[in-house]
């Protein structure tokens, strides 16, 4: 077989099965966040950070969206937004924190993608060290654990940018009945 037909035979089979050229796995796309929105940092209740810290944040819409549909739990919440495991297993009080940002304070996480570099909108986050979403799919999403697949935008943002027009911090409990 000509070289030139096994490259496109490879290219072929590269793309159905989700990757890219290069083997890097296919992102799909994401919408670019409005110019100011809400988001939420869900963390462990005894989990602190300091001013340079990264956060790992998701639209507070789109999580209230997720449970008021779904009627969702504390663990099917912490699955979706990928911070706890398949089991669902809850073994720590979580609390819910709220920012209002705008879009140019975030980043979004995509491997393989040169910091700064945009990715849907945002710049392509570096690969500092983050508080907040244990399992995400390296597209910009959080991985729901418990269905394997993408769950929300996900974004980072420095705790002090976040925290320049205030927070509201309260029992992910709390959350989840008012939501």
């Amino acid at each position: 077989m000509p070289a030139l037909s096994v490259a496109l035979l490879w290219a072929a089979v590269s793309v159905a099965s989700g990757q890219g050229l290069d083997g890097v796995p296919a992102c799909a796309s994401l919408q670019p966040p409005p110019a100011h929105l809400q988001v939420a940092w869900v963390s462990p209740v005894r989990k602190r950070v300091w001013g340079r810290s990264t956060l790992s944040v998701v639209r507070v819409s789109e999580l209230r969206t997720f449970v008021q549909a779904d009627g969702a739990d504390q663990a099917r919440t912490l699955q979706a937004i990928g911070a706890i495991g398949r089991r669902g297993r809850v073994r720590k009080r979580y609390k819910v924190t709220l920012f209002d940002v705008s879009a140019d304070q975030l980043c979004r996480p995509v491997e393989h993608t040169i910091e700064g570099e945009d990715s849907d909108g945002l710049p392509a986050c570096g690969g500092s060290r983050q508080s907040g979403v244990r399992h995400d799919t390296g597209c910009g999403t959080t991985l729901d654990t418990a269905v394997d697949a993408p769950g929300f935008d996900l974004y980072r943002v420095l705790w002090r940018d976040a925290a320049r027009n205030g927070f509201c911090v309260m029992p992910l409990e709390r959350f989840l009945a008012g939501a």
